[in-house]
């Protein structure tokens, strides 16, 4: 095979707590992460050594990136695998709270399974991505899915109803290392109940998902950079039901029902710093197809 092309989706946290900072120096999460239709475009094909190249100037082309690491590991499993060129032709913003380096990373996995007939299990799969990061398992999973541990323990849950998204990064990015050293979990009182939101999503109930958003890591970030906070209440003032930062941010996002919904309130955000992006949740069935056809 000569290349393999190969969407790496984004994700946003609709429920993330974390309930303790565990003896290891990670936090124990409960996360409810869903992938959705804003992606990186990947192309991986055999070269000489490993080669990456991106299209962005914050993304590094080196070690630095979770890429060229999932690239090293599987040279690695496989020594026989001289190198590869990956080429990332990014649409998912940098340092966006939106996981697209940890996306890029699974990806490369996917693709280089496939490109080089590796034949590697999901198991193995997931193994090595859970080297490179808390988040990269996910995107070797299930579009929808409660996420334990530091993140690598993942239960897969019902597909989310369809559901649009409305996302805005300011024109800054956010270390996600910073927020967690910033985040105070001594007065902490369980602001979500997880069960009653995976409840919501086996029922499809709509309302209730677009309303219980919940994210506690804005309690740290809000603080570093109250531009966020300024921007959710703008966002609400603005007509959305509930605004919630995803991940670590500075992306915000409201939820909204429809596709016209959403894109009326789109076309509301019109300061030119700001980078809007619409979006919509993915089903099950096109995510299965993904990783079915780049798993040999």
């Amino acid at each position: 095979m000569k290349e393999v092309k190969i969407k790496s989706y984004a994700k946003v946290n609709l429920v993330l707590d974390c309930l303790y900072k565990r003896p290891d120096g990670y936090h124990e999460v409960e996360m409810i992460m869903q992938t959705i239709n804003l992606f990186d475009k990947i192309n991986i094909k055999p070269y000489k050594e490993i080669n990456v190249r991106t299209d962005h100037p914050l993304v590094p082309n080196d070690q630095r990136n979770l890429a060229y690491q999932a690239a090293l590991l599987v040279q690695k499993k496989y020594p026989e695998i001289k190198g590869v060129e990956i080429n990332i032709e990014k649409f998912i913003p940098v340092e966006a709270g939106l996981a697209g380096g940890s996306s890029n990373a699974a990806s490369v996995i996917l693709g280089m399974n496939k490109l080089f007939g590796l034949s590697m299990t999901q198991g193995e799969m997931l193994e090595m991505a859970a080297k490179l990061g808390s988040d990269v398992p996910f995107f070797l999973t299930s579009p929808t899915a409660l996420a334990q541990g530091r993140g690598e323990k993942l239960t897969q849950l019902k597909d989310c109803p369809l559901l649009w998204l409305v996302l805005v990064k300011p024109p800054f990015g956010v270390k996600t290392s910073e927020v967690y050293q910033n985040l105070n979990l001594i007065h902490r009182k369980s602001q979500t109940n997880i069960k009653k939101y995976i409840k919501a999503l086996e029922e499809g109930d709509k309302d209730y998902l677009t309303k219980m958003l919940y994210n506690i890591l804005e309690t740290s970030t809000l603080k570093l950079y109250p531009e966020v906070y300024h921007l959710k209440e703008r966002l609400k003032k603005m007509g959305a039901k509930n605004v919630l930062m995803s991940g670590s941010g500075p992306t915000v996002f409201a939820l909204f029902s429809s596709q016209e919904e959403a894109q009326n309130f789109s076309l509301k955000i019109k300061e030119e710093a700001l980078q809007v992006f619409l979006a919509c949740t993915i089903d099950g069935k096109l995510y299965k197809e993904r990783i079915e056809e780049n798993a040999i």
